[in-house]
């Protein structure tokens, strides 16, 4: 039989534990005070009156998304979705104007207070070319990530089949796209994942350096899903079986179908950084216009998350992405996409320490 001391004692740890277990659960909503007031509009940096004459300069009329990432050159490499330019040849199918998928522009902008300008581009003089063309299977291919990583750029793609009701697409793939030339051309496809039972987790991606791997931020076709997490060696990017798999509380290595949501579900167009002001991890997503989330480590706890631009204001917004050169003051800058007028705008947010 155990001493009263003993008992005393055990008592005393298992309160220990429950106390402990309850801040952990706690931590993540808590942590949404991080965020200080709402996201706000710099300026438009696509289409016909922006602050770039990306019309006469990249012969893009109007596009979404702008990935941006740091290509270790001190350049930032934004990745554009579906763009649209006059092509005559379109009106002849009825089309006002012609779609390519997926064009890159470049930055060496610092100061983004008055907005993000680009100086160059990947093509020939006066157009952003298309970086990769869909087959006669696809819709067309959307970037959804970008890293540098092993002296190269590495693009995160999805392939789309089928376009549903708003928010609601289907891929036939995910996958990586890799450049050994700075992004003036991409190849195709490292890394493949078809979408089909765990890679389902994975057809659209955010990727993040963090410690000597890539993080791969991973949902599933459209707005609707969970997010699941994936990291693999930096030096291992290409190897589809050297990722593991966050799943519960532990890496379960080439098991997709192991990993478990670590930010819930509704969640569309995500990126993630590391923001050296707060000291935490940061997350933007599309979720009711854009949401942003904390968590301590890259698999979380993250908070719950906290609505720093509602959907209607301004209307149809979506795909926020993290400006990597906004990480270090209590000022943070992001793309976003309106779907009025389709053009990316730069947007920033305060934010304050506990």
């Amino acid at each position: 039989m155990l001493s009263r001391s003993t008992r005393m004692k055990l008592v005393a740890v298992g309160a220990a534990a429950a106390t402990a277990a309850t801040l952990a659960t706690a931590t993540a909503p808590d942590a949404d005070a991080f965020v200080a007031g709402r996201g706000t509009m710099v300026a438009r940096i696509t289409g016909p009156g922006s602050i770039n004459d990306t019309v006469g300069r990249y012969n893009i009329i109007g596009t979404d998304l702008g990935i941006l990432w740091d290509n270790g050159h001190k350049e930032i490499l934004a990745a554009f979705g579906d763009t649209q330019s006059f092509n005559g040849w379109s009106i002849l199918y009825g089309q006002l104007f012609h779609i390519r998928s997926n064009v890159l522009l470049r930055s060496r902008d610092r100061v983004l207070s008055d907005g993000l300008t680009f100086t160059g581009h990947s093509g020939r003089p006066g157009h952003a070319k298309r970086l990769i063309k869909p087959t006669r299977r696809e819709i067309t291919i959307v970037p959804t990530g970008g890293i540098a990583a092993n002296g190269k750029q590495y693009m995160g793609i999805q392939a789309v089949n089928l376009w549903g009701d708003a928010g609601r697409w289907q891929t036939r793939y995910g996958a990586l796209a890799v450049s050994g030339n700075n992004g003036r051309t991409f190849k195709r496809i490292t890394a493949y994942r078809p979408n089909y039972k765990g890679n389902r987790k994975f057809q659209q991606v955010s990727l993040m350096k963090d410690g000597g791997f890539v993080y791969v931020y991973g949902t599933p076709s459209g707005r609707y899903g969970a997010v699941y997490l994936a990291r693999v060696p930096e030096a291992k990017i290409e190897n589809l079986g050297a990722y593991e798999y966050w799943s519960v509380n532990h890496w379960a290595k080439r098991k997709p179908s192991a990993a478990t949501p670590i930010m819930s579900a509704p969640t569309g167009e995500l990126s993630v950084a590391y923001n050296r002001y707060l000291g935490r991890y940061v997350s933007l997503a599309t979720r009711d216009g854009a949401t942003m989330r904390t968590a301590p480590t890259p698999q979380g706890p993250w908070t719950r998350g906290h609505n720093i631009v509602p959907a209607n204001d301004p209307m149809g917004g979506y795909a926020p992405f993290i400006h990597p050169w906004s990480l270090d003051g209590p000022t943070m800058y992001f793309t976003y996409s309106i779907w009025h007028g389709y053009q990316v705008y730069l947007m920033r947010v305060n934010l304050r320490r506990p």
